[in-house]
This record gives structure tokens, C-alpha cells and sequence, in this order.
């Protein structure tokens, strides 16, 4: 388990905190869920350049936004998955999360509240997840898959390169 933290809004807490109740997971098994269940729209969300950007400072009015730092502890799996979802969205974890929970929480609960959610529902099954990593003329090559491609021949023929 890894100990972080990560900044909330008063909104995105609150509806955390909402899920908690109505689905009887703890807040944390409701982000990691809803982090998964984002990842399905993830080609809304990637950016190829830029710094990395950050939730708001300031409201429309120009006002400060509050937001709480919380506490949590997570497993390595996760917390490399929200990295991975920092790096590819170039967007802070915080953010992320902000986004994915005002985007996809209610449809979330409701799937949770209805039997109808299906824990395979991204694109990043590190079920399936390989790295595999060579040296090409003095330069480092990583390749990673994520899932299996419909021929695993092509994975074999890959390696063999």
C-alpha cells in the first residue's frame, strides 16, 4: 500500500462521500472505479504536449476555489495506473480525478446500485499488461501492450525482432 494525497474540491468530495453511502464502498474503491470507468472516454481526455495542468485556482468571479488535501492509501497497481493517466493526460492526478468523478460518478452509481457494473470496462487491464524493453545501439526501447491483440502471434513475432 502506498500513502498519498490528492486535492478536492468541496463538490467532488461531497459527491465522493454521496457515492460512498449509496453503494456502500469505501471512497477510495469509488475513485479507483470511477478512475477505471473514465479510462473507457480516454481519447477525450489525452493531450500529446504541454505543461501539466492543474484543476482551477479560481472560479468564474475570480474567487479561490477551496479545495482539501485527503489522505489515502492505495495499491501500487493503482497509484501506477493514475501516474499512467497523468502522463498520457497531462493533467494532475487531482485533476483526473476530478474530472472523471463530476464526468462519470452518477452513471457509475448507478450501474453499482443496478448489478450492472463490469470492473473490465477500460482500456488498461494490467491483467494483460506486458512490458518488454531492448537495447537498440546504445538507446533503451520500451514496448508496452495493453490487452492482447486478436492474433498473439504478432506478440511472438514482436519479441523475436
Amino acid at each position: 500500500m502506498i500513502k498519498t494525497t490528492y486535492m478536492m474540491t468541496k463538490e467532488v468530495l461531497m459527491l465522493l462521500k454521496e457515492a460512498e453511502k449509496r453503494t456502500g464502498w469505501t471512497m477510495i474503491d469509488v475513485v479507483i472505479a470511477v478512475m477505471r470507468y473514465a479510462m473507457r472516454h480516454h481519447a477525450k481526455y489525452e493531450r500529446e504536449h504541454g505543461r501539466i495542468e492543474y484543476q482551477n485556482r479560481l472560479d468564474k468571479d475570480g474567487m479561490p476555489i477551496p479545495k482539501l488535501r485527503v489522505k489515502v492509501k492505495i495499491h501500487e497497481r493503482e497509484y501506477d495506473y493514475f501516474n499512467d493517466m497523468r502522463r498520457f493526460f497531462r493533467r494532475s492526478i487531482s485533476h483526473v480525478i476530478a474530472i472523471a468523478v463530476l464526468e462519470y460518478l452518477p452513471e457509475l452509481v448507478e450501474r453499482i446500485e443496478n448489478g450492472a457494473y463490469d470492473e473490465e470496462v477500460d482500456s488498461y487491464p494490467y491483467k494483460s499488461c506486458a512490458i518488454y524493453d531492448k537495447c537498440i545501439e546504445e538507446a533503451t526501447v520500451f514496448h508496452i501492450w495493453w490487452g492482447l491483440p486478436s492474433d498473439p502471434a504478432l506478440l511472438a513475432a514482436e519479441f523475436a525482432r
